[in-house]
């Protein structure tokens, strides 16, 4: 937030990762969603998670993801309700997500502005069942590196119960765990 996108892309940002990226460059969101539209082979689901961005900013990011087409598959998170409705007042098919824990599923339906819904606990198949009837996308938010979050059985749970994807700094080794739950034909949902 402090630096200017000049001072962004002068850091390496793959070092950390691996040194096979050693002078990766911090990406613009546009070079990420160019990059997707270029390289995606199947659906692609795009986690945006906003914390904090100017009025202008946020027209940009409704703009940016028109430009590429990926209203259907992104969604904005983390952003307050004024920033929500606000982009979603810039288009109305902008996709709304946020934590919601299983205490407040109905509330936030009833309040009729998420169209994704990122639980926070594995939910049952009467839980993504009633989601998916009032036409929202069901996701199990499960990232972060505490040895919790790699838990096949929960990953395994998510699956069976029917989400339409998973956010996990494990991706690989929940996709193994889903195709074996799954069946290794199935279509799987996204991670």
């Amino acid at each position: 937030r402090d630096l200017t996108l000049t001072e962004l892309q002068s850091l390496d940002a793959g070092s950390w990762f691996d040194p096979a990226f050693a002078g990766t460059k911090v990406p613009t969101l546009e070079e990420v969603l160019k990059l997707v539209e270029d390289r995606r082979r199947g659906p692609t689901l795009i986690a945006l998670n906003i914390k904090a961005i100017t009025l202008d900013g946020e027209a940009t990011l409704v703009k940016l993801i028109e430009k590429y087409d990926l209203i259907e598959e992104s969604f904005a998170f983390d952003q307050d309700e004024e920033m929500s409705r606000r982009l979603k007042h810039l288009n109305p098919a902008f996709r709304i997500g946020q934590n919601v824990s299983r205490a407040q599923i109905q509330s936030r339906l009833d309040e009729g502005l998420l169209d994704d819904f990122l639980l926070t606990s594995p939910p049952s198949v009467d839980e993504v069942a009633l989601l998916h009837r009032q036409h929202k996308r069901v996701l199990l938010n499960f990232a972060g590196t505490h040895p919790t979050r790699r838990n096949p059985t929960t990953w395994t749970q998510a699956a069976i119960a029917g989400v339409d994807g998973l956010l996990t700094d494990y991706p690989l080794e929940c996709r193994r765990a889903w195709r074996a739950a799954l069946g290794v034909n199935a279509s799987l949902p996204s991670l």
